[in-house]
């Protein structure tokens, strides 16, 4: 016996509802590989320091993101696991490691070249600017 969504419907509607919430969970790496495939395309066409920065930002982003979604439960796990005797006093600090620590890290890491390839871009507009006002005074 089949259900009427699937008779009358197909399978279409349980695919797009599957990507709208792997999309909707996961929108920060969707993100970040968007922008690696474009800003790694654009480096490839025109490789400078703008485009390969930029790269490198979503690329962070997209690390950043799964660092704090899966990796940081496995090792928090693993702490538990390989500390537990010896050093079991010191699993605190082994977490706030792994846990915040690294986070903030990743995070501020993100933020720095953010900034830094927003800066670049702004300062390359305004160079490209003056470059062309300077050209167009001297004709």
């Amino acid at each position: 016996m089949h259900s009427w969504s699937e008779t009358n419907l197909g399978q279409w509607h349980y695919v797009l509802g599957y990507l709208i919430v792997l999309v909707s969970h996961n929108w920060p790496l969707t993100l970040a590989l968007a922008g690696s495939l474009w800003f790694g395309y654009k480096a490839y066409r025109n490789p400078s320091r703008l485009w390969v920065n930029w790269l490198l930002t979503a690329l962070l982003l997209g690390l950043a993101f799964e660092y704090h979604k899966h990796i940081a439960p496995t090792f928090h796990a693993a702490v538990d696991f390989l500390f537990l005797a010896e050093l079991g006093a010191l699993n605190w600090l082994f977490h706030l490691l792994v846990g915040p620590i690294a986070n903030m890290t990743l995070a501020v890491g993100w933020l720095a070249l953010l900034v830094q390839a927003i800066r670049q871009t702004y300062a390359d507009a305004v160079h490209d600017k003056s470059n062309h006002a300077t050209h167009m005074a001297s004709m």
